[in-house]
């Protein structure tokens, strides 16, 4: 049940900082050809001269995150999440991971004409257990 809630708590969290989870613009990214990013963290107060790896980002060719990895400060992997897109940049697939690298669940998103029509959402079996379909009323 705690790790229910704790992934729910998890998966809030990326809803509110997916547009801000980068500093750099996929365009940046991609023209200046970055693979990943890594972000050190210095406790300095603390006293400790070393730093501990905080975050951690890789990019495809086109700039976008194909892959996230948070780290708490005793390297623990707190938050792992890998992306898959289509050709317009959409995210087709997230996939949640535990600290040991295996998925935890999946979600899978479907575009059409450019909107997305349904969201699959998977366990860690890859059995379909809850969908979403999304539908649209246009306007006159």
């Amino acid at each position: 049940m705690k790790t229910i809630k704790i992934t729910a708590l998890l998966f809030l969290i990326l809803l509110l900082v997916v547009p801000t989870l980068k500093g750099q613009s996929t365009k940046d990214i991609r023209e200046r050809n970055i693979r990943s990013q890594t972000v050190l963290e210095y406790f300095v107060e603390e006293g400790i001269p070393d730093p501990v790896v905080e975050k951690k980002e890789v990019y495809n060719e086109e700039g976008e995150i194909t892959e996230i990895i948070e780290y708490d400060r005793n390297g623990v992997v707190q938050l792992w999440e890998k992306y898959k897109y289509d050709e317009d940049g959409n995210i087709i697939e997230q996939q949640f991971l535990n600290n040991k690298g295996k998925v935890d669940k999946r979600e899978e998103t479907v575009y059409k004409d450019g909107l997305r029509v349904e969201r699959r959402f998977y366990d860690d079996r890859g059995r379909l257990y809850k969908r979403k379909v999304y539908e649209y009323e246009y306007r006159d």
